[in-house]
């Protein structure tokens, strides 16, 4: 006896009442189609059975030769058997059999997989993975973006597009909630609280293991008097949780951008620029630059994450050991550039792994800096910080080629979630 109903007039393989039950359990009752996450079932007074069901047990493969993805080479048991299933909302179970190009077999069993770990792993730990952090950036009349967004936010994340296509107005956007000279330099850049009538807003969205919040800054004008000849006050209004707020919490959108730090951009700035990038770590850690330069010992980095060792020798002066190569230190200065790039990155992680937990963090890889990084190098930063356990951190990786970011996405690819394109750009979300 198969466990399977076969119906002969129309040739198909369907799940039995059990193997659909099977299915929703295993998912947890929640649609498995990425970022969906919606529940599929719930109470309802007026049923026998005490259930409103809006899930359906989807075939990976199709149940009949007329369906999508249909493969004759399985057999009757196996189009009907629990792994060639996929429970879903009836939205999305619509749109798997529509789309049977961008759902094709392979998306279908790897979203599967993915979305059964993650409910192993919530009834584990208890603990949500996916979209802890910054969960969605929406923004509308910021620089190049003169339409509106709303852009779906995952852990890790790869942004691709041209150049000039606006990877650094989305970076500069997500590091402004974080404040200090983020802020400064992305109202400065766009002039952002003078552009009231232009109705531009940047928004933000956190999701933690017990609530979701939401912040939106948008320019306002505020009248000084009573006449419409007087002056008038730019100001920003922010909201949290829809709500009219004095500020809002930073501390839930702390921001490690790497960008031009190591680049000399203007006259006032140091010449050494190792120098300004670690005043740049001082201001983002809100401390002062001397003990940052402290910081710089042997013992403390004997364990840094890309393998950089470093040796303190006066003021603003420190040498470095770098991985695979040599095996005697360096003056920074003597370095090459990636070789600062990366010992520039083994001090902000070090740094950061030394505050407090509690503390969510991104790390913002604009081109300014990512780019520059040879092929095994990128590959090296993102599969070190994509494997990374930290709950607590995210990251986004910009890239200005789609095969630079396909060599990213086959590192993680049981990772990758989705894709959304947005402008003339594309961002890939990972796990």
């Amino acid at each position: 006896m198969t466990d399977h109903a076969l119906t002969e007039e129309e040739g198909r393989d369907d799940f039995s009442p059990s193997t659909r039950d099977l299915l929703a359990k295993r998912s947890g009752y929640v649609c498995a189609y990425p970022g969906c996450k919606r529940m599929t079932v719930a109470g309802s007074d007026d049923r026998k059975s005490g259930l409103t069901m809006t899930g359906v047990a989807a075939h990976i493969t199709a149940a009949s030769k007329k369906g999508p993805r249909y493969d004759s080479d399985m057999s009757p048991e196996e189009r009907a058997s629990e792994t060639n299933g996929i429970w879903t909302c009836q939205i999305h179970g619509k749109f798997i059999d529509d789309n049977p190009s961008k759902c094709s077999v392979v998306e279908l069993r790897r979203w599967k997989v993915q979305h059964e770990k993650w409910v192993f792993d919530r009834v584990e730990s208890g603990v949500e993975l996916f979209n802890r952090g910054v969960c969605r950036v929406s923004f509308g009349n910021v620089g190049i973006f003169s339409e509106e967004f709303k852009i779906p936010f995952g852990r890790n994340n790869v942004l691709v597009g041209l150049n000039e296509s606006g990877k650094t107005s989305f970076c500069q956007i997500l590091s402004a909630f974080s404040g200090r000279d983020h802020w400064k330099q992305f109202n400065h850049r766009f002039d952002f609280s003078k552009r009231a009538a232009n109705r531009a807003y940047i928004e933000l969205s956190h999701q933690s293991d017990h609530s979701k919040k939401s912040v939106r800054l948008s320019p306002q004008v505020m009248s000084t008097g009573r006449r419409k000849a007087d002056n008038s006050r730019q100001r920003i209004h922010v909201e949290v949780n829809g709500c009219p707020s004095p500020d809002w919490p930073r501390s839930l959108f702390r921001v490690l951008y790497f960008e031009t730090q190591l680049y000399h951009m203007h006259h006032l700035e140091p010449k050494d620029t190792f120098v300004k990038a670690l005043r740049y770590l001082a201001n983002v850690l809100g401390i002062d630059e001397d003990l940052v330069w402290d910081s710089l010992r042997e013992e403390l980095f004997a364990s840094s994450t890309f393998g950089n060792r470093f040796r303190r020798i006066g003021h603003r002066k420190v040498e470095i050991l770098v991985p695979g190569g040599r095996e005697f230190f360096l003056p920074h200065e003597n370095l090459s550039f990636t070789e600062q790039q990366m010992a520039f990155l083994d001090i902000a992680l070090k740094l950061v792994s030394c505050t407090s937990r509690n503390e969510n963090w991104i790390y913002i890889f604009d081109t300014a800096f990512f780019q520059r990084l040879d092929q095994r190098r990128k590959s090296a930063v993102f599969k070190k910080l994509t494997e990374s356990e930290s709950s607590n951190v995210q990251t986004l990786f910009c890239l200005n080629s789609v095969e630079d970011a396909d060599l990213l996405k086959d590192i993680q690819s049981d990772k990758w979630v989705n894709a959304e394109h947005f402008g003339g750009l594309t961002l890939h979300s990972f796990l």
